[in-house]
């Protein structure tokens, strides 16, 4: 996986990694590759993909956030007073923008639609990054999740997997994130961390 002199480079922001495009060291291409391997992900049937590429809307992310998800795994939960409330279940997948690596999981996210204009006025969604027991994907997902996998090989990405993720960090350092405390790191903050 990483060495300990790489974490700490993972942690500075530096680019680590010896697979193209992270062997160039260029910001730019890596986020063409991650927009490349986006839209070879939305060409898989019946799948739904969406990005969050601006870093939550502040602050900085060390990963590309993708979500997909089937149309038949949208319910409406519940529709009064003009609005309604959406439950998609699908699949996260981190993707880092500082090394050839990503991480995978479920998760439930909620949307609340003004239903005249189709606006979304709300919503609720969780991260990977608040546990490890959420890099979990249950049998449910497990046909979608072969072909997200891949995908990610196809790319040469490597899907980090939750034993190798789950340890303390072997050393003590300053992580920019919002999901741990110092102390309390885990090897996966070194990797995918959002500092707002």
């Amino acid at each position: 996986m990483f060495s300990n002199l790489q974490l700490r480079d993972l942690i500075s922001g530096k680019i680590v990694g010896n697979k193209f495009p992270y062997d160039t060291d260029n910001e730019q291409e890596i986020e063409a590759h991650i927009r490349r391997l986006f839209h070879r992900i939305n060409r898989i049937p019946n799948l739904i993909c969406e990005a969050e590429w601006h870093h939550f809307g502040s602050g900085y992310a060390s990963f590309v956030e993708f979500f997909c998800y089937l149309k038949e795994d949208v319910t409406v939960v519940e529709e009064k007073y003009g609005r309604r409330e959406e439950k998609t279940e699908g699949i996260i997948i981190d993707i880092c923008r500082s090394a050839p690596v990503a991480i995978m999981g479920e998760d439930d996210r909620y949307k609340t639609i003004r239903i005249e204009t189709n606006e979304e006025v709300g919503g609720a969604y969780g991260s990977l990054l608040d546990g490890p027991k959420r890099l979990y994907l249950s049998e449910k997902f497990q046909t979608i999740a072969e072909k997200l996998k891949q995908a990610l090989k196809e790319f040469d990405y490597e899907l980090l997997e939750v034993e190798r993720i789950n340890k303390f960090l072997p050393f003590q350092a300053k992580i920019p994130t919002l999901y741990r405390e110092p102390g309390d790191y885990l090897i996966m903050d070194a990797i995918f961390y959002w500092e707002d």
